[in-house]
C-alpha cells in the first residue's frame, strides 16, 4: 500500500518504507514547515531506531533542531509539540504488527496530514541549511502535567504494555499517585511477545486472569505506542470501549462530546455528540477549539479537552482510577449503570487498495437498500434500531465492518444483514 496514509507515514520494513525513505520525509518535512523545532521519539519495533536515525538526520540535513527524546511513548513527543508549539514525531507503527513501521507527526499537538508534504518528498527539492541534533528530556514534564489534578490514588494496578513503549513509563506514573502496579510484560519486545500490539478482548484475556490472581482493582492494556487503552474490570473482564467512554462522560460530567461515525448512538443519551470522519486528525482537530470536552473512537482511543487534543491511553486509565477511588465502588459496577451495548468490529482483509475499491462498491450496491444511507465515513446504513457501517482502513489493506443493535433482537437481525451484505 501507499506509505503516505490518511494521517501518518506508514508501511512495511523495510520493503515499503525503509531508511532511504524516512531520510527524504525528514528532509521533506524540515522543508515544509516553518518550524525549525522537531521533538523525536521512537518505540521498540523492529527497524524503529534505523528509521528514527535516517529520519532524523534528514531533519538535520534540511535545517531542523532534533530534540532527541530517546524511546517512548507517542504522547510524550505529541505533548512536546502542544507545550512548545512545536513539530513532534513518533517513530511507530502504532498497534500494527512488529514488521510494520511508521512516523506519526504532530504540529502544536495536532497530527500532520502527510498530503501535505508528499509534493516535497516526490519532487526531491529540499532546503539545504543545516540544523543539529540536541539530546532532551521531556518524560517527566509529561508525567507531572498528566497527574497534576488526579490526587492519591491507592489502588492496585494491572498494566499491559504488550511489550511497547510504555513499559517503563506507566508503572513508574501509577506509582506516582500511589497506586501500586502489577505489571504483566515487564521488558520491552521488539516483536511484542508474538502478539499483535492491539488492545483487544482476546488479547485482555491473560491481564484479566492476573487481575483476578491478585486481586486489583482494574487493569489497562495499551497499544505499542501507548494511545489506546483497553479497561478491565476487578473480576477481569473488559469493558467494550463505549462502556469505558460512557463511564468518563458520566463521573467527568462531559457535555461536548467528538465521536467518530462508527460510535453507538447510545452516547447521545449522556452528552450532545457531534460525528466526525474515523482518525485522529478529525478529532484532534475538534478539540483544539477548545469547545469540546472529550472524543472518543470505538477503537479504544480517548481524547481529553482539559489535557491536550490528541488521544492517551495513560491519561484514561489515570482517570478511570480517579473515578473508582471518588465513587468507592467496584469498576464492574460502575459498568452496570449503563445499558448493554450491543456493538460488534470485524475486518475484510484484502491485498491492494484497488480490491478495496472494488469491494466497497459492491457494498455500496447492495447496503443502500436497507436504510438511510451516509457516505460521510465509508458506507454507513442508519437504522430504526442500529446501524451498519463499512469502510476502508486508514493503516491496513482492510475493510472495517461495524454494527450496532439497540437490543439483543436487533443486533442479531442486523449482523444477519451484514452477512448478506458482506458475503
Amino acid at each position: 500500500m501507499e506509505i503516505f496514509r490518511a494521517y501518518d507515514v506508514r508501511g512495511l520494513y523495510p520493503s515499503e518504507l525503509d531508511e532511504e525513505k524516512a531520510f527524504r520525509i525528514g528532509r521533506s518535512l524540515a522543508t515544509k514547515l516553518k518550524t525549525k523545532k522537531f521533538f523525536v521519539n521512537y518505540d521498540n519495533r523492529l527497524g524503529s531506531i534505523r528509521i528514527k536515525n535516517s529520519f532524523t538526520n534528514g531533519l538535520i540535513k534540511s535545517g531542523g533542531i532534533v530534540y532527541e527524546l530517546g524511546p517512548g511513548p507517542v504522547m510524550v513527543s505529541a505533548f512536546a509539540s502542544f507545550s512548545e508549539k512545536a513539530c513532534g514525531i513518533c517513530i511507530s507503527a502504532s498497534h500494527n504488527p512488529k514488521d510494520y513501521t511508521g512516523i506519526l507527526v504532530f504540529v502544536n499537538g495536532v497530527t500532520l496530514f502527510p498530503e501535505k508534504i508528499k509534493s516535497v518528498f516526490d519532487s526531491k527539492k529540499f532546503s539545504d541549511k543545516f540544523g543539529k541534533p540536541i539530546p532532551f528530556m521531556y518524560d517527566e514534564k509529561y508525567v507531572n502535567y498528566i497527574t497534576n489534578d488526579i490526587g492519591k490514588v491507592q489502588l492496585k494496578v494491572g498494566i499491559d504494555s504488550m511489550g511497547g513503549a510504555t513499559t517503563f513509563i506507566a508503572p513508574h506514573i501509577f506509582q506516582k499517585i500511589g497506586a501500586k502496579t502489577f505489571s504483566l510484560r515487564s521488558a520491552a519486545s521488539e516483536d511484542f511477545y508474538g502478539k499483535i500490539p492491539e488492545p483487544s478482548i482476546k488479547n485482555a484475556s491473560t491481564l484479566g486472569k492476573l487481575i483476578k490472581k491478585e486481586h486489583l482493582a482494574f487493569g489497562v492494556q495499551l497499544d505499542a505506542d501507548g494511545d489506546r487503552a483497553l479497561i478491565v474490570d476487578e473480576k477481569g473482564n473488559a469493558l467494550d470501549p463505549l462502556t469505558t467512554a460512557l463511564i468518563l462522560i458520566k463521573n467527568l460530567k462531559y457535555k461536548q462530546v467528538v465521536a467518530t461515525t462508527a460510535c453507538s448512538s447510545i452516547l447521545e443519551q449522556y452528552a450532545n455528540v457531534t460525528y466526525v470522519k474515523t482518525g485522529r486528525p478529525n478529532v484532534e482537530i475538534k478539540l483544539k477549539t477548545g469547545k469540546y470536552d472529550f472524543g472518543v473512537e470505538p477503537s479504544s482511543h480517548f481524547y481529553f479537552g482539559k489535557y491536550f487534543p490528541f488521544s492517551d491511553g495513560i491519561v484514561t486509565a489515570l482517570l478511570i482510577a480517579k473515578i473508582i477511588t471518588l465513587r468507592n465502588k467496584p469498576l464492574s459496577e460502575l459498568a452496570k449503570e449503563f445499558p448493554k451495548i450491543y456493538y460488534k468490529e470485524s475486518s475484510i482483509k484484502l491485498n491492494n487498495q484497488k480490491e478495496i475499491e472494488l469491494r466497497l462498491k459492491k457494498i455500496v450496491t447492495v447496503a443502500k437498500k436497507y436504510g438511510k444511507f451516509s457516505m460521510l465515513d465509508g458506507v454507513k446504513i442508519s437504522l430504526m434500531d442500529g446501524f451498519m457501517l463499512f469502510r476502508a482502513s486508514n493503516t491496513e489493506p482492510l475493510i472495517r465492518v461495524y454494527y450496532s443493535g439497540h437490543d439483543a433482537k436487533a443486533f442479531k437481525r442486523i449482523g444477519a444483514l451484514v452477512k448478506n451484505i458482506i458475503r
